[in-house]
């Protein structure tokens, strides 16, 4: 039944007209990097980024002019054929000139577009050790891409069946090492299944025969081949999707050469500010230890660079300084409360078993981190008693801020003891497997948050004297009374509705003043809320919403919240009355009065339809518009008494949060199929809330 209701979702979505306020979405990169210290030229698809005016980054040694691209209208017919799998999501397309400073790390940063109507999504843009090397689609095999030169990172996407291949030449014994990035530089395709470029690789020698293969590394679906070659020869490097669909961002950047790379680092975890010395492994490398010192709790990608280059990224977990860590003990040891240890499935048993001390009524908890620290375990934990009966079991535990992570293998386990005493913490892997890579950190909490907070979107564009929304979702529990606090707003911005009320997401809108500097301004959201008899302050995380396949919304965490002040609309909206303050309504109340105030710029006096910002089933608004000349309006929203009847009984009744949106049409255009309406312009009121009341 499901199916049948996600398959008219997208049908309606195909063939529907749409009204958008030219929101810039960004699609695609190509290539989706440069060599450190020099300049690349690269295309970027998505949807209005040709109305884009400048170019954002997480570094401010990487910088970009923008270039638009012009095509002929039969250049865009081409690629809308249906054959090309082609999507309006990709219709537009600029031209990026990118300056990469020589001191810019190795490493991925976030790049958006700005334009007048606000700042698109992030796509990741990769610094490399290595230059760009960029196929030539009319390559066959038969007359593949020449690469002459390694290290190198080829660069390309696959079209639909289509399959890609470079050609180098290789010397007997040579380290090679081919590493694919495909989802990491286009998380998700919100209109392609699995939801992403699913990549397979080979390494083929000049006569066909197949020396490497790779359809992933570990869990990470982008692949990777490390193989000592077995002969001077002309081998070619064979990449296609695992099902060969295709299309622009289908794309892929290949790290090939003699380059190092670490399959394996040894511990994989630490303290902040305390030095851990490591053990490295892998090939190319040059050497076989390195000292990590971090100074933030958390997880890190570190890499190791020789006269060679810079290696892959691998991940490093630190713990806050007040956790005492244990590194890989004695079979037995004990684990405390606010205490960690670090081991791996090592033993040839293929399980490892702790000591955990539990109090009557006190609650256990330990977490495993392994998976999302780039472990291959799938971890599985058991707590015994002292007869061996098994008390507490956990597989799996979804971690909300792991955006990426579709497959989530780390156990959170709790558990509270009926009487004191001893008991038994059992590890092992969900498929028997072990070894120094099966790695993980069991930590001991005495609590753990109850809840994890995200922002949305993670750059909030608001024209001066205009008003913008974000919205907060919750994943988990927050005691009431709670609130949100913005932080760093400049002078003369107001919000309205940071009183959280029931529910898992919650909307809050931002005033600009008219005389607002144009200006780009990082803010902080956080959420206060009761705990232990006082406030309590947590961080809520900015991020971009992805979609995968058709259906899953993703948190992908982004570098920083932003507030960006561009030009005013030649109007504002606004309700008469304080919006801090209920609007209550009755049972049997057929229609709610709002009166609606525009303020008009000299010379403007173009109608304004007005529509609901939230739509739902109890709701709805005649189509009504704010005429030539009109300055305010009382509008009627319509209550569905019989939706409203399921309330009547309830003790606690409802409310709903609302705004009211004006639009002035702008101009239509047709992608493929369907048909999109853009808006010339789009303002909204504040939030405000309407409560339900007998």
């Amino acid at each position: 039944m499901k199916s049948k209701r996600i398959i008219v979702i997208i049908l309606c979505a195909l063939f529907s007209t749409t009204l958008y306020a030219q929101k810039l979405s960004l699609g695609f990169l190509y290539p989706s990097g440069g060599q450190v210290g020099t300049t690349v030229e690269i295309e970027a698809g998505g949807l209005n980024i040709n109305k884009a005016t400048k170019v954002l980054f997480s570094h401010p040694g990487i910088t970009a002019e923008l270039e638009p691209v012009k095509e002929s209208a039969s250049a865009k017919r081409k690629r809308r054929r249906l054959n090309d799998q082609s999507s309006p999501q990709l219709a537009d397309r600029v031209k990026l000139r990118i300056k990469i400073a020589s001191n810019v790390p190795c490493g991925v940063y976030d790049l958006r577009l700005q334009g007048v109507s606000g700042v698109s999504n992030m796509l990741p843009f990769e610094v490399a050790s290595y230059p760009n090397f960029v196929e030539n689609k009319k390559a066959t095999q038969r007359n593949p891409n020449r690469v002459t030169t390694l290290p190198a990172v080829l660069c390309g996407y696959v079209t639909p069946g289509g399959v890609d291949h470079f050609t180098f030449t290789g010397q007997k014994g040579e380290n090679i090492v081919a590493t694919v990035k495909a989802r990491q530089m286009v998380p998700y395709i919100a209109d392609a299944v699995p939801g992403w470029f699913q990549p397979v690789l080979r390494i083929v020698d000049s006569e066909g025969r197949e020396i490497a293969y790779s359809d992933d590394y570990h869990h990470n679906v982008d692949p990777v081949i490390i193989t000592t070659l077995p002969k001077n020869d002309n081998y070619t490097v064979i990449i296609h999707d695992a099902i060969y669909r295709g299309r622009e961002d289908f794309n892929y950047r290949i790290h090939l050469g003699v380059i190092p790379f670490v399959t394996g680092r040894y511990p994989a975890y630490g303290t902040v500010g305390k030095s851990v010395k490591q053990q490295i492994e892998g090939v190319n490398l040059g050497a076989t230890s390195a000292k990590v010192k971090v100074k933030k709790a958390g997880y890190h990608s570190l890499t190791y660079t020789n006269k060679i280059g810079t290696s892959d990224a691998v991940s490093f977990y630190a713990l806050p300084k007040a956790v005492k860590l244990t590194q890989f003990p004695n079979e037995g040891a004990m684990l405390n409360v606010e205490c960690a240890i670090t081991d791996s499935l090592t033993s040839s048993a293929k399980i490892k078993r702790y000591k955990i001390y539990g109090q009557m009524q006190e609650q256990i908890i330990i977490e495993l981190i392994g998976r999302r620290n780039g472990s291959r375990i799938d971890a599985v934990m058991r707590l015994k008693d002292s007869s061996g009966r098994v008390v507490a079991k956990k597989d799996d535990t979804e971690d909300p801020m792991q955006g990426m992570m579709t497959f989530h293998a780390d156990p959170v386990l709790k558990y509270t003891p009926k009487r004191n005493g001893v008991l038994i913490l059992e590890v092992e892997d969900l498929y028997q497997g072990y070894g120094k890579d099966y790695h993980y950190l069991l930590w001991r909490h005495r609590q753990m948050p109850a809840f994890n907070a995200f922002v949305s979107p993670a750059n909030i564009t608001i024209p001066a004297g205009g008003t913008s929304t974000f919205r907060v979702d919750i994943d988990g529990k927050v005691k009431r009374p709670a609130n949100l606090v913005v932080e760093n707003l400049p002078k003369g911005f107001t919000t309205s509705t940071l009183k959280l009320r029931a529910g898992k997401k919650w909307n809050v809108s931002i005033t600009a003043p008219k005389d607002a500097e144009q200006h780009r301004f990082p803010i902080e959201v956080k959420l206060e809320y009761p705990a232990a008899g006082t406030r309590q302050t947590a961080d809520v995380v900015p991020v971009d919403n992805m979609m995968q396949a058709f259906y899953y919304t993703h948190h992908i965490q982004a570098s920083e919240l932003a507030l960006d002040v561009v030009k005013p609309s030649p109007y504002r909206l606004s309700v008469d009355f304080d919006v801090e303050q209920d609007v209550v309504f009755k049972f049997g109340q057929a229609a709610i009065p709002i009166k609606i105030t525009i303020d008009r710029d000299e010379g403007f006096n173009d109608p304004v339809e007005l529509v609901l910002g939230i739509k739902n089933r109890l709701f709805t608004l005649e189509p009504i518009s704010l005429q030539p000349g009109e300055r305010e309006k009382v509008i009627y929203l319509k209550v569905n008494e019989t939706m409203l009847e399921r309330y009547r009984e309830k003790r606690n009744l409802p409310h709903w949060q609302m705004n009211i949106v004006g639009t002035v049409k702008g101009e239509i255009t047709k992608q493929g199929k369907r048909t999109f309406q853009n808006a010339k312009y789009r303002e909204m009121t504040p939030y405000f809330i309407l409560k339900l009341s007998r």
